[in-house]
């Protein structure tokens, strides 16, 4: 089944964007581990209050990389001392930050994917009509300085225990893809995850194309090769294989003990077990992927 929704930067039939992070040096060790299959996303992550701080850095550090990257910017809408401050961005308090992203970002001639306060649905996190708000503001300075290469993707990490999604959404108008962050193999194998699965009938109700904005092999990781490869990767592929709403996927290539200091999700870095290297090198051969063109 072939499924369109003509939005912005979909491909079209079944293709699938291929794209990774997220780290620069991880992200570069993975550039060398996939040969030529190269990611076209660049994960990339920023607070709306340390904008003007960090995000040209950033930026800079992934045009050195290749200019023909995409960056998949997480735009996080929590400040580290006050929290949550999506009422403040909706208030306008932070229009400055979000004029200077997207000026950036226009300059970049690929196309640019913008995961607005990215995992809302964690309990607690937002409030959700303030949520909204700050997510219109966002997209509303878009609109009025003229960026036509910014999608926005509305993105959540539907597990047991989050909230409800539907009184965080934005709107038609204001979305462009949605986008689902999946860790844990029984997040996809088998396809029988209500929580995922109920998200992604919500997407196609929209009429949304879905990114993968995050995976990793959580608690699996690559070190046991090709038991590694059949608990996490293989369903994970067949999984967006049997859901052609899938139209992007990214992928962490971190060793969770060492780059995060989160030890218990083990370590996904595929360039540092040849069996899992080759199939996953092997699975991007497959016509159906969207990969860099270097």
């Amino acid at each position: 089944m072939i499924i369109n929704f003509n939005q912005k930067f979909e491909p079209e039939g079944n293709k699938i964007i291929h794209g990774a992070g997220q780290s620069p040096e991880q992200f570069v060790k993975y550039w060398k581990a996939v040969e030529d299959f190269k990611p076209v996303i660049y994960m990339e992550y920023v607070r709306i209050n340390e904008i003007k701080l960090k995000l040209l850095k950033k930026i800079k550090t992934m045009l050195q990389i290749s200019k023909n990257l995409s960056p998949q910017v997480g735009l996080n809408l929590k400040s580290r001392t006050k929290g949550a401050i999506c009422k403040e961005v909706a208030n306008g308090e932070y229009d400055s930050e979000i004029i200077f992203m997207i000026k950036i970002l226009k300059k970049i001639q690929n196309p640019i994917f913008l995961r607005i306060g990215y995992e809302f649905d964690k309990d607690g996190k937002y409030n959700p009509k303030e949520f909204v708000e700050a997510w219109k503001r966002v997209v509303d300075l878009i609109k009025k300085n003229n960026i036509n290469n910014i999608a926005t993707v509305w993105c959540a990490c539907p597990y047991q225990g989050t909230v409800p999604v539907e009184p965080y959404y934005p709107g038609d108008n204001y979305v462009d893809w949605f986008g689902v962050d999946v860790f844990s193999s029984r997040h996809f194998k088998d396809s029988n995850y209500k929580p995922v699965e109920d998200f992604l009938k919500l997407a196609k109700k929209h009429g949304k194309p879905v990114m993968i904005g995050e995976s990793t092999p959580a608690k699996i990781g690559v070190d046991k090769g090709k038991e590694s490869w059949d608990q996490w990767f293989e369903p994970y592929f067949k999984w967006i294989h049997s859901h052609p709403i899938i139209k992007a996927f990214c992928y962490i290539n971190w060793d969770w003990g060492k780059d995060w200091k989160q030890p218990e999700w083990l370590n996904g870095r595929i360039e540092e077990n040849e069996y899992v290297r080759k199939n996953f090198v092997k699975e991007l051969s497959k016509s159906v992927y969207i990969h860099n063109r270097k």
